[in-house]
């Protein structure tokens, strides 16, 4: 891609939640800590990215984290907080390549990939050195429970409303891949999703 020719783009996606979400809550598969992948805060139904383009291809980061912490001062000051920073990096390819002008539909393969960085600490003055070992241990359970990784790949299409330097709307789908893991008494065990995703998006190029 030569940087004379790439152009600005900043986008949001709207994923439906639907029955969907309610059948994860009641097969009790969120992580109990509202910092993982698939609480619903960490990554909501409406997610934001940006990055760069031209006529074949795009680069497209997104950011998103959650933190919850409590502090209590007093004669034994205590600290609590749990929480997960999420990256993101999508590559679009065109199908064929884009072209410019109001009413022009933009075809595209997408694939991605994206790791949820754990954060999760109970420190406590009054704490013995015993207890403070549990706590580390319950903290390293947590951050194992909320860190993961995984990819999408898929396809989408836009049509511009515009020049360029306007207004997409678009459709994509995709299929994830989400690899997460959790600490046993005796070892660690690794889990690993797949799941249909669709979303509706609304993008913004100059």
């Amino acid at each position: 891609m030569a940087p004379a020719l790439l152009h600005v783009m900043l986008g949001g996606a709207f994923i439906p939640s639907g029955v969907g979400a309610l059948a994860w809550q009641d097969a009790d598969q969120l992580s109990g800590t509202m910092a993982g992948e698939f609480d619903g805060i960490l990554r909501p139904p409406l997610t934001v990215y940006g990055g760069w383009y031209d006529a074949h291809d795009a680069v497209l980061v997104d950011f998103s984290m959650v933190r919850f912490s409590t502090a209590t001062w007093s004669d034994t000051p205590s600290a609590q907080n749990v929480g997960s920073t999420r990256l993101g990096l999508d590559y679009r390819r065109y199908l064929p390549a884009a072209k410019a002008g109001p009413g022009s539909v933009d075809l595209y393969a997408d694939v991605g990939a994206y790791g949820v960085l754990p954060n999760a600490k109970d420190t406590s003055e009054a704490y013995t050195e015993e207890d403070q070992a549990s706590a580390d241990e319950a903290s390293g359970e947590l951050r194992a429970r909320i860190g993961g990784f995984g990819g999408r790949f898929g396809l989408g299409a836009g049509y511009r409303l515009g020049d360029p330097a306007s207004v997409t709307l678009g459709f994509r789908g995709a299929v994830l891949v989400h690899r997460a893991q959790s600490t046993l008494e005796t070892g660690y065990q690794v889990s690993v999703i797949v799941l249909p995703e669709a979303a509706f998006t609304l993008e913004f190029r100059r």
